[in-house]
């Protein structure tokens, strides 16, 4: 589902306490430029700063990046591992067999360059060529529109939140240029940067089919009349991260409630065409289904198919010819204020690994992950689940009904590390070493409906098969299945090494498992119950207790500034992980009070080191906007100033920088 699914000078940035007008001093050092030879600060004004600043002043941007972090060392790391996996001679077997194949079909630019835009070309013919709205409605249900994915109204598989045991069909919008509905209500820079790109992008592709200039414009104006249309019947980023979006857009119904639903937009009979019909749908945003059945009409078929023909073009740009990819690159150094460009051998590794996660995964496990690392990890997950479940017990403003609901949810969580022990079968993939890119493509796009959509509709759900890739730096909280998921990628680097401290450990790996633990209990993870499905189980009076927890946190974010012109915080869009960030670190401080001598120094300097990050101001504007993340210094400093053992270890009082007074502190748990 598209939608579900710098300065070189000082800067001062002013964050304000809800309660009170104490200021706080600490630079949004991430930035990259912003930190100047005069800013040294203390461990008790901006500990961020104090701890990485010689890896923030040092650290550059390679070429083609836009960020570098702890998280993109590792990955740099993981990277060069599959770079050396993908052209091993001595790599044998099926899996490597399509990998290898897909890796040189990627870097092939003779071919791809005789290639050239034909496949494309017979598509944008096809649209073209359409009269009518009948034949509009034809083509959406043709095997063209299905396998390229060519959609006005789009649908995916997901999982029931009330059934979490089965798979349901989720019918939803398809996507915008400018990706969030609020820029068509008012444009922020971020939003022109955006369209800037996306129109450039789609003005060269249509060039290259044949289009002059004036009527290639004409088709994106006319692309962007249909979706400023139905934009303000979508709902925004933020609330479709918001705990509300969760009952918002659980709307199940049968294909003849759809038909009512959608009487002139033919989206049962579409479902029937591609035979995704399910006894379970859902109908994510009942207002814009409604509106584009409005919108469905003789007087927009010319948009409608200006929307559908902009979109195919850009997203040919990466696979067809290399003009076509330089022209992308030079485009994204530009949105994204980046330098140089990552090399060709760098970017068949990243495209290999994003189409084939499972083969690429279990070559990767086999050769670069001890089982002791998996065992070890195991462990620091079964303390955090131990730890939790007395912080439950100790939760003064919950009652026993919640508690007792909360500790059973935390009994069943799924635990899962490092990598899974049941894989998805990719031994009926084939993919032809002498063809070209775009016909290895259509194999795997084939390969993958059969695999991944057509074999699990109507079916329950296989909890031992791992949906996400395992060699990427991410962990996270599925609610839908009540899982945690400490994956292979993120066992290394800063976060974990067998040569570690234990304190460097927990401050590292354990904080990350302490804050995908506490998911289960934030404001989303709430709504959802110890099998998976939303359903209520807490009482009124503690959602309401604990949601107050949580507004005067939002307040907190919502004073902050992080950026020179005044940019305020969206505490609301950030909320529910920087609970997560927070009891994360509560978590690890409840283990270490277990053992003697712990070295809480060691600790909360391993915390600040993983979330080292410099951006370009392009990306951090960006991030501002839509990231439900806080912004790296922020996870830090706003994290650590919750709690009184690190006021005790550093001795920071009122005054200092990173003084929070106890009646402002803000941690939900």
């Amino acid at each position: 589902m598209t939608r579900i699914f710098l300065a070189a000078a000082l800067i001062s940035m002013t964050l304000i306490a809800p309660a009170s007008a104490s200021q706080f001093p600490w630079l949004n050092s991430n930035i990259i430029g912003s930190i100047t030879p005069e800013y040294s600060p203390s461990v008790r004004d901006d500990f961020y700063v104090s701890v990485n600043r010689e890896w923030l002043t040092t650290a550059k941007l390679k070429p083609g990046y836009a960020t570098n972090a702890a998280f993109t060392e590792l990955q740099d790391i993981l990277d060069a591992r599959l770079k050396d996996l993908m052209t091993s001679p001595d790599l044998a077997g099926h899996d490597a067999d399509l990998v290898k194949a897909l890796y040189s079909l990627w870097l092939d630019w003779p071919s791809r360059n005789a290639e050239g835009l034909s496949e494309l070309k017979a598509i944008a013919d096809h649209i073209t060529a359409i009269k009518t709205i009948d034949e509009l409605s034809e083509y959406l249900m043709s095997t063209e529109s299905l396998y390229h994915n060519i959609v006005i109204a789009d649908y995916g598989l997901g999982r029931d939140n009330k059934d979490s045991e089965s798979y349901n069909l989720e019918l939803g919008a398809a996507g915008l240029s400018l990706g969030d509905s609020a820029e068509y209500r008012e444009l922020t820079p971020n939003g022109a940067r955006t369209k800037k790109m996306h129109d450039s992008i789609v003005l060269y592709m249509l060039r290259r089919l044949g289009y002059d200039e004036p009527d290639a414009q004409r088709l994106i104006d006319s692309a962007f009349e249909f979706e400023k249309a139905i934009a303000p019947n979508m709902m925004t980023h933020e609330e479709i991260n918001s705990p509300e979006a969760i009952e918002r857009m659980y709307n199940p119904l049968t294909l003849e409630e759809l038909r009512k639903k959608s009487p002139v937009f033919p989206y049962a009979d579409l479902l029937l065409a591609h035979k995704a019909e399910s006894k379970l749908m859902n109908l994510q945003e009942p207002e814009w289904l409604k509106r584009l059945n409005e919108l469905y009409t003789a007087d927009n078929l010319e948009n409608m198919k200006a929307y559908l023909l902009c979109n195919v073009a850009g997203s040919y740009i990466t696979v067809t010819d290399e003009p076509a990819y330089r022209e992308y690159q030079r485009l994204a150094r530009e949105r994204y204020g980046i330098t140089g460009s990552k090399p060709d051998d760098e970017l068949a590794v990243n495209f290999v690994h994003g189409r084939l996660s499972v083969p690429v995964s279990r070559l990767y496990i086999a050769r670069h992950v001890p089982k002791q690392a998996k065992i070890e990890v195991e462990q620091i997950i079964r303390d955090t689940v131990n730890y939790y479940r007395e912080m439950l017990k100790s939760e003064s403003w919950m009652s026993e009904a919640t508690r007792a609901k909360a500790i059973e949810k935390l009994s069943a969580m799924r635990l899962n590390a490092a990598y899974p022990d049941k894989w998805v079968d990719y031994s009926d993939l084939e993919i032809n070493p002498n063809g070209t890119l775009l016909e290895a493509l259509m194999a795997l796009r084939k390969f993958s409906l059969k695999k991944y959509f057509y074999d699990r509709l109507n079916t329950k759900v296989d909890h031992d098969l791992w949906i996400n890739d395992v060699v990427v730096v991410n962990a996270y909280y599925r609610p839908s299945e009540n899982s945690i998921n400490i994956i292979a990628g993120i066992i290394g680097g800063e976060f974990y090494g067998p040569e570690m401290s234990y304190e460097e450990k927990l401050g590292g790996i354990g904080s990350v498992i302490g804050h995908e633990i506490s998911h289960a209990f934030d404001t989303n993870g709430a709504q959802f119950d110890k099998t998976g499905n939303v359903n209520t189980w807490w009482t009124d009076e503690d959602y309401k207790a604990f949601q107050a927890r949580a507004d005067r946190l939002i307040k907190y974010f919502d004073t902050m500034r992080v950026d020179p012109d005044g940019t305020k915080y969206n505490g609301r869009l950030v909320q529910t992980e920087v609970i997560a960030d927070m009891a994360g670190i509560k978590a690890m401080l409840g283990i270490a009070e277990g053992h003697a001598n712990f070295d809480y120094d060691k600790f909360f300097r391993s915390f600040a080191r993983i979330w080292r990050t410099i951006h370009t101001r392009e990306r951090n504007d960006m991030l501002v906007k839509v990231d439900v993340h806080a912004l790296a210094y922020l996870r830090v400093n706003a994290t650590l100033q919750q709690y009184g053992k690190f006021y005790e270890c550093y001795g920071i009082q009122n005054g200092d920088g990173m003084y929070l007074p106890p009646e402002e502190r803000v941690a939900v748990w």
